[in-house]
C-alpha cells in the first residue's frame, strides 16, 4: 500500500484513502505516512463495510466539498485499488483523454490476458449484460481505474448505493441513463493480478445492474428524482 500511495501522491492535488475497516495494521501505516502528506485525507470505517460502502464515501465527501465551493464542478477524480493492480504509468495519458474529449467518465478497461478463460468469459458476459442496461457499450464494466469528472460523479449519487461489489457496475449504468460521456474502450496493462471474485459477487452485480437503470428510470418519472443539495449544486 505504501508504494501505491508513494507513487500516487505526486501525480494528485489531493488524495483521499478509505480503510474499510481493516483488522491488520493497514489504519496505522496509513496514519503514519499521512504524517509528511498535507494534501492526504483519511476516511475510515471501524467495522469492514465493503468496497461498494467505501467508495460512496468517499464520493459523498467530495459532494459535500462541491457543495461547500471548495473543488470545482469540472475537477477530475481518479479512482484506483491500493493493491497495485493499476497502471499509474498512464496517469497523464488517462488525463488527457478526458480533457480532450471533454468526458464525464473514463472507465479504464483492464488488459485480463494474464486471466485464465474463467475470469474473462464472467467478465464479458457482466460487461455485455451491463451494455443493455447502460445504453452504451462497456468492455469492462468492473474495473476499479476510473476518472470522473465530478459533477457527473455528484449527480449521479441519488442512484445508486452498492453492495459488496457492486459499486462499479451500477455507477457505470447509472452514468449511461444519466446520458454522461462515457468511454470504457482505453486498454491498458495490469501490473499485478489480483482475482478475489467469487461467483456469488457475479450474481449480486447482475442483479444490481437492473435495479442502478431502475432507479434512474423512477427518478425521471418522479420529477426529475430527488435530488441532494450537491446534485442541485451542479445543474
Amino acid at each position: 500500500m505504501e508504494a501505491v500511495l508513494d507513487r500516487l501522491y505526486p501525480l494528485v492535488d489531493e488524495l483521499v484513502v478509505v480503510d474499510d475497516g481493516s483488522t491488520d495494521h493497514t489504519r496505522k501505516i496509513v496514519e503514519e505516512w499521512l504524517v509528511g502528506a498535507p494534501a492526504a485525507t483519511l476516511l475510515a470505517f471501524d467495522e469492514n463495510r465493503g468496497m461498494s460502502a467505501a467508495y460512496y464515501e468517499a464520493f459523498s465527501h467530495l459532494a459535500a466539498r462541491l457543495r461547500a465551493g471548495e473543488i470545482s464542478p469540472d475537477d477530475h477524480v481518479f479512482t484506483v485499488d491500493a493493491d497495485g493492480q493499476h497502471d499509474l504509468a498512464v496517469f497523464d495519458m488517462l488525463c488527457a483523454v478526458m480533457e480532450d474529449e471533454g468526458l464525464d467518465a473514463l472507465l479504464v478497461r483492464r488488459n485480463l490476458s494474464y486471466h485464465g478463460p474463467y475470469k474473462r468469459a464472467g467478465n464479458w458476459l457482466i460487461s455485455a449484460w451491463a451494455s443493455l442496461w447502460a445504453g452504451y457499450r462497456l468492455r469492462d464494466v468492473e474495473s476499479g481505474y476510473r476518472v470522473f469528472r465530478v459533477a457527473a460523479l455528484v449527480d449521479a449519487l441519488g442512484y445508486y448505493r452498492g453492495y459488496q461489489y457492486s459499486e462499479t457496475v451500477e455507477l457505470a449504468v447509472v452514468l449511461g441513463r444519466r446520458r454522461a460521456r462515457v468511454r470504457n474502450d482505453v486498454l491498458v496493462p495490469v501490473p499485478v493480478s489480483r482475482s478475489r471474485t467469487r461467483l456469488v459477487d457475479f450474481v449480486v452485480d447482475a442483479a444490481m445492474i437492473p435495479v442502478a437503470a431502475f432507479r434512474v428510470w423512477l427518478g425521471r418519472a418522479g420529477k426529475g428524482g430527488r435530488l441532494t443539495p450537491a446534485q442541485q449544486a451542479v445543474r
